[in-house]
């Protein structure tokens, strides 16, 4: 799981997209860019400022606010994200119809469309065997391996993970910038 300051950023990203704030994928991108390199509140809001957020900006005050207080966010805006409220159990992760609206702010619309079809195969496949049906061919026998939602996020994971390192350059070159890390920070927390 990513520490706690990374999921304030996530819980900024998410309620500026949300809330109408984020109006162009060049600020999302900015976002998770800035996320991933900056170690403190200060760092992430001078990262973002150089990633191209003007200072100015709606977007960079009303992040600045979130990141200053996310426990009076979380709390004003319960269910903005479809996250899962403190104490309440865990829905079943596969097959769920809430992972795409889960994922959505931190993918472009051309991603959206890749990870849909990223996150049905793996569904449709995760059975006994996972099993390559249009090939014929068996990839990984997980019969005698849990099927609660901690293992299957893991292998999840490591199935993105695959495709954003495919050997074929094609499928590499699809998934190029893909924010897997944060999709997998964000299922993780809705999930487990």
């Amino acid at each position: 799981m990513p520490s706690a300051l990374n999921l304030v950023y996530i819980d900024a990203l998410l309620l500026a997209y949300r809330l109408g704030r984020i109006r162009h994928e060049e600020e999302k991108v900015a976002m998770i860019a800035a996320a991933r390199t900056g170690g403190d509140s200060i760092g992430y809001m001078t990262a973002l400022e150089n990633f191209g957020v003007a200072r100015r900006s709606r977007l960079y005050r009303f992040v600045g606010e979130i990141v200053a207080s996310p426990a009076h966010y979380r709390s004003t805006y319960p269910n903005v994200c479809g996250l899962r409220e403190e104490g309440r159990m865990p829905e079943t992760f596969l097959g769920n119809l809430r992972v795409m609206y889960l994922v959505e702010p931190v993918l472009t619309a051309k991603q959206q469309k890749l990870f849909s079809d990223a996150y049905w195969w793996f569904v449709n496949n995760h059975q006994e065997a996972y099993h390559d049906v249009k090939k014929g061919r068996c990839l990984g026998v997980f019969a005698n391996e849990p099927k609660d939602n901690a293992s299957t996020l893991t292998r999840f994971g490591d199935y993105l993970g695959r495709l954003i390192n495919h050997r074929n350059q094609s499928v590499r070159k699809l998934y190029e910038g893909f924010p897997a890390d944060f999709v997998q920070a964000i299922l993780e927390r809705a999930f487990l």
